[in-house]
């Protein structure tokens, strides 16, 4: 656990990165807006990037082939992540990028963030190693399996062999970089 946050002042003062990590359908989104929810008056405002915009546009071929390993090193662009949004949050500065769009499988509409002291990246590999020097605080949502797979199929996430390799991915991911154990907090998922 980190001793202290480092708070990176920026054109706008001081901003606190914090990862919610954890597997689909943990609870991950529903903990970043009840975070923003309640400071919302203690803070004068929130940024919330979700790393599901960041998923990376692959053709479906490639994307089958990737195994447990490479679906987790290629389903997410981190490095646009890191360029586009946390790098100049972090400097106060706003943040711009094209939203992967799940409908059409390519990048779409562009999205603009403004910068705030409180910057929440939330989303499964959002603590990755790769970004940890980036964070200030990383919050593991952990939930049982089970749960998780109801709540996919209840978003709409159907389609079994889909589902299959992007657990693999998450599987793979949380037996070998172990976010959880990087984590400065652990919650049930919820």
């Amino acid at each position: 656990m980190r001793a202290a946050c480092r708070l990176i002042a920026g054109a706008g003062g001081p901003v606190i990165a914090v990862a919610i990590d954890g597997a689909g359908g943990a609870g991950k989104s529903t903990l970043a807006d009840a975070i923003c929810a309640a400071l919302r008056g203690a803070v004068q405002a929130i940024a919330i990037v979700r790393v599901d915009d960041f998923y990376r546009p692959l053709h479906e071929d490639v994307r089958v082939a990737l195994d447990a390993e490479h679906g987790y090193r290629n389903y997410f662009d981190w490095i646009r992540l890191r360029d586009r949004a946390l790098i100049p949050l972090r400097a106060g500065k706003i943040a711009s990028y094209r939203r992967y769009d799940w409908s059409t499988g390519e990048l779409g509409d562009r999205v603009t963030v403004k910068p705030a002291p409180v910057v929440l990246i939330e989303g499964v590999y959002s603590s990755r190693p790769e970004l940890r020097p980036l964070l200030d605080l990383a919050i593991f949502v952990d939930a049982p399996r089970d749960l998780r797979m109801r709540r996919m199929s209840a978003r709409g996430q159907n389609a079994s062999e889909w589902i299959a390799r992007w657990m693999a991915a998450e599987d793979w991911y949380l037996e070998h970089v172990r976010p959880a154990d990087h984590a400065d907090l652990v919650v049930r998922g919820f």
